[in-house]
C-alpha cells in the first residue's frame, strides 16, 4: 500500500466503519495488512478500498480491530469501579426497580467475557432471590472470537489475579483434565446475553432489540481506540441508549472532551460516573432498604473484600481509580532512570520483557518466569523482569519472593512508583505497617515532581489522580486503612 492518499483514505474509513483510529506510528502496520489482505482476497488496492466501504466486510474490519486493539482483561478489573457498583450504584438502581422488577445491564466492548460476568456475580451477591425478577444482562463485543471464548467461559489463572479465592471457589469449577483452567457455574453463566456487535455502526437505542432502556452501561478501555468524532458519536448514542437516571461507566478520562450534553458528571471517591439527565419531576427516592437487603449488600463485601491484602486495592480521590493490576508495558517509562534501567542498549534483548507478558497474558507462567531471567541475564539492571517476576510470585502465593524482587526494582530504580506501591501492599499484609507508611509516602513524593497527567501505565492512571489518592490515603485513620484485615 505504497499510496499514501489511498492510504489515507483507508485510515478516515477504519474511522467511519469501526470507530478505530490509527496513531501514526502504527500507519507502517495498517499499511501492510492492507497489502496482505487484498492480496489473499485476490483484491487490487482499490477493488479492496471498495470491497471494505461495502457491507461484506465485517469480518475484514473485525481483524483490523483485533489487530490495534488489546483483550486483555481480567475478572473484577478496577477494584475501585467495582467497589461503587457493588456498594453504590447497583443498589442505588435495585431499589428503584423494586416495584417493577426490570434491571437492564450492557457491558460493552466485554473482550472474553470476564467484565460480563464479574457483573453478573455482584448482581447474584446482591440479589440472590431474584425469581420475580427480568433481568437481563448484556455482553457484546466487535471480536466473535473473543464472544466465543465469552461463551465458553473458560479461564485461566491469570485471569483471576485480582480475585480473592472465596470467589473463585464459590462461582468456578477447577477442571480435572487441566488443573490450570476453570469453568465458570452455568448458574452464572446463564445470566448472562452474549452477542456481536459494531457499537459504531449498529443503530441503538432500538426498541427492536435488547439496546434499549438502560440501567447501566459498562464501557471501559474502548474509546481509547476511538476516533474524535467516533467517540463522541458512541456517547451520544449510550446517552440516548440509558433510561433517565441510568448510569455510564468509562475508564478514567476516557470521555474527557467527548462528552454527550444529555450526560451529567458524578463524582465519588472512586471515581467519576455519567448519568443521563433526569427531565421529568424527579420521582420520590425509593424507601429505605430493609434489614435483610442491607445484610445481603453487607456479606457481598465480604467475598469481594476477604483476603485482599493478596490482592489490594488501589482507590483514588477525583477522576481515577487504579487497581493493583500486572504492568501491560516493559517497565517504568514514567521515570527517567538512568539508560540501562530503562533498557537501553539491549540488543537483541530488547523484545524480551514483552515476551515474557505476552506469555504471561496466556498463562503460561513458567515460559514468562523463563524470559524474565533470560533478559536479567542480558542485562542485570534492568527492572521490567523484576517487577513482573514479583507479580508471578504473588500470583502462586510466594509473598516473600515477591518481596525479594520488588526490593531489588528499588535498589535499581528508587523512582519505579509501582514497586513502591506493590511492595507497601505486601508490607501491610504482613504486618508491617510502619514500612508500608514509608513506602506510600515515598512514592507520593515521586508523584508529586511528576506532570499530573503523565500516565503510571501499570495503573492505568496518571501521576495526578494517584497523588490524590496516595494525599487521601495518608490523611485517613490507620485503622481504616487495613483493606480487610478489620473487616
Amino acid at each position: 500500500m505504497n499510496n499514501m492518499a489511498l492510504l489515507d483514505e483507508l485510515t478516515q474509513l477504519a474511522a467511519r466503519q469501526i470507530g478505530l483510529r490509527i496513531p501514526d506510528d502504527a500507519r507502517d502496520h495498517f499499511a501492510a495488512m492492507l497489502r496482505e489482505h487484498a492480496a489473499h482476497l485476490g483484491y487490487s488496492p482499490e477493488d479492496y478500498r471498495a470491497f471494505l466501504a461495502g457491507r461484506q466486510a465485517s469480518e475484514e474490519w473485525e481483524e483490523f480491530a483485533r489487530a490495534f486493539t488489546s483483550g486483555e482483561t481480567f475478572f473484577f478489573r478496577d477494584h475501585g469501579q467495582f467497589d461503587l457498583l457493588r456498594l453504590r450504584l447497583l443498589p442505588e438502581l435495585i431499589g428503584q426497580h423494586r416495584h417493577d422488577k426490570i434491571l437492564r445491564l450492557w457491558s460493552a466492548g466485554c473482550a472474553s467475557g470476564e467484565e460480563v460476568y464479574s457483573l453478573a456475580m455482584l448482581v447474584d451477591m446482591l440479589l440472590p432471590e431474584r425469581g420475580e425478577w427480568d433481568i437481563l444482562i448484556l455482553g457484546t463485543d466487535i471480536d466473535s472470537a473473543a464472544i466465543a471464548r465469552a461463551r465458553r467461559a473458560q479461564y485461566g489463572k491469570w485471569s483471576f489475579r485480582m480475585v480473592p479465592p472465596e470467589i473463585q471457589q464459590r462461582y468456578f469449577n477447577q477442571q480435572s483434565a487441566a488443573p490450570q483452567s476453570f469453568v465458570l457455574d452455568e448458574r452464572i453463566r446463564r445470566m448472562v446475553a452474549l452477542r456481536v456487535s459494531n457499537l459504531v455502526s449498529e443503530p441503538f437505542p432500538d426498541p427492536a432489540s435488547e439496546l434499549h432502556d438502560m440501567d447501566l452501561i459498562l464501557c471501559r478501555n474502548v474509546f481509547i481506540y476511538f476516533d474524535s468524532l467516533a467517540a463522541t458519536a458512541v456517547a451520544a448514542k449510550f446517552a440516548a441508549t440509558l433510561r433517565e437516571g441510568g448510569y455510564l461507566l468509562t475508564a478514567h478520562t476516557e470521555l474527557t472532551g467527548h462528552q454527550a450534553p444529555e450526560l451529567e458528571s458524578r463524582l465519588f471517591a472512586e471515581g467519576v460516573v455519567y448519568r443521563r439527565r433526569v427531565h421529568a419531576p424527579a420521582e420520590p427516592s425509593p424507601p429505605p432498604l430493609s434489614q435483610r437487603e442491607r445484610e445481603t449488600i453487607a456479606s457481598s463485601g465480604e467475598y469481594l473484600e476477604k483476603n485482599s491484602g493478596e490482592y489490594p486495592e488501589k482507590k483514588l480521590a477525583g477522576e481515577g481509580v487504579a487497581a493493583s493490576s500486572p504492568a501491560r508495558s516493559a517497565g517504568d517509562t514514567h521515570n527517567i532512570p538512568p539508560p540501562t534501567l530503562a533498557g537501553e542498549g539491549w540488543g537483541e534483548g530488547a523484545s524480551l520483557p514483552d515476551e515474557a507478558r505476552a506469555y504471561a497474558d496466556r498463562g503460561e507462567y513458567e515460559q514468562a518466569e523463563q524470559i524474565c531471567h533470560k533478559a536479567l541475564a542480558i542485562n542485570p539492571l534492568a527492572t521490567a523482569p523484576y517487577f513482573l517476576l514479583a507479580q508471578l510470585a504473588q500470583l502462586r502465593g510466594d509473598f516473600e519472593l515477591a518481596r525479594d524482587y520488588l526490593n531489588k526494582v528499588l535498589y535499581l530504580d528508587p523512582h519505579f512508583v509501582a514497586a513502591h506501591m506493590e511492595l507497601a501492599a505486601l508490607c501491610e499484609r504482613a504486618g508491617d505497617m510502619l514500612r508500608a507508611q514509608a513506602l506510600r509516602r515515598a512514592a507520593l513524593g515521586i508523584v508529586r515532581t511528576m506532570p499530573n497527567d503523565e500516565m503510571i501505565e501499570q495503573y492505568e492512571t496518571t501521576s495526578g489522580e494517584l497523588m490524590q489518592w496516595l494525599a487521601q490515603w495518608e490523611r485517613e485513620p490507620a485503622e481504616e486503612r487495613r483493606y480487610s484485615h478489620s473487616a
